[in-house]
């Protein structure tokens, strides 16, 4: 099976003609049958078929834009002769299936009403558009430190930060070891050594470094007590689902408005897909507007169930 999604479509399209099937969308040279829109309605709207008529023909117009730019897609792909490999999709599949297998993944398509083809078809799609964007939305778009500076003084209420503290815990099985451990730091042992040695949490690699945290962002009986916590003092063991915990508190920043140096990578991250976002879609409006498209009304009202 061809790995690359435009030839994929063009074969579609070629078999369409072939077959002398009436086209229920055309877009340039590309088409699209009753046939195949009917698939697509019920991979992308698996409950369509248990909807009024009136409600499946709003999904089923959202439908036709939506294919109307993914041919546009494919068609601009193909004149640009941008494909993609199988190594780039397999490693791109294999991130969306994660832990499972492609038997798991598979029974988990099924319960959402979608085939792996379906899924294949959409993840070409995403990387066909990605690679589209790098070639030539990407080269258009430059972020200015001045659009950063402007963009940080007009949102200063988005990059202010609450009162946190810097915190540092282990994790035991039983309050008696909890104790016990509390009472070696008192007479002068170090937190992250003893965390390394006996702590059971996970952040025990990093001497119990808990980090910086806001008042809200944990449970209410850790903030209870983090939180009033004087510096470098150890807290008497609090319980959990997970066992017995012991907090220290090593430092505290009040609110206060994070500077532009500390932030300025992420406004510019944020800055750039505006503007990349924006100029994709003045791009797919120009191939709308510059493409003839066909659309035959009557086989898309055949293709609600009644």
């Amino acid at each position: 099976m061809s790995l690359v999604a435009c030839q994929q479509q063009s074969d579609l399209v070629t078999e369409s003609k072939q077959q002398g099937v009436p086209a229920l969308l055309e877009v340039g040279e590309r088409r699209v049958t009753l046939d195949q829109f009917r698939r697509e309605a019920t991979m992308n709207y698996p409950e369509i078929a248990s909807l009024l008529p009136s409600e499946q023909q709003v999904l089923l117009r959202q439908l036709i834009n939506q294919l109307i730019d993914r041919e546009l897609i494919f068609a601009e792909a193909q004149r640009l002769q941008i494909q993609i490999s199988e190594d780039e999709f397999e490693a791109a599949l294999s991130a969306v299936r994660g832990e499972y297998t492609a038997g798991e993944f598979e029974k988990v398509l099924q319960r959402t009403g979608r085939t792996p083809d379906f899924m294949r078809n959409a993840l070409k799609l995403q990387l066909l558009t990605a690679k589209l964007t790098d070639a030539i939305i990407a080269p258009q778009i430059e972020v200015t430190e001045q659009e950063m500076v402007d963009y940080y003084h007009e949102h200063q209420e988005d990059y202010r930060r609450p009162a946190e503290v810097r915190a540092h815990q282990m994790l035991f099985q039983t309050y008696e070891t909890a104790m016990e451990i509390k009472n070696r730091l008192q007479e002068g042992e170090e937190f992250a050594t003893l965390a390394r040695q006996y702590s059971i949490s996970p952040d025990r690699e990093d001497g119990g470094m808990f980090g910086y945290f806001s008042e809200g962002y944990l449970p209410p009986e850790f903030d209870a007590v983090i939180f009033q916590l004087p510096l470098h003092e150890i807290s008497d063991p609090v319980e959990s689902p997970y066992g017995y915990h012991l907090f220290m508190v090593d430092h505290k920043r009040g609110a206060g408005l994070r500077p532009f140096v500390v932030v300025n990578e992420e406004i510019a991250d944020l800055l750039y897909q505006t503007k990349e976002e924006a100029a994709f879609q003045q791009w797919l409006k120009n191939l709308r507007d510059s493409t003839q498209t066909r659309i035959d009304w009557s086989q898309v009202d055949a293709a609600i169930h009644r």
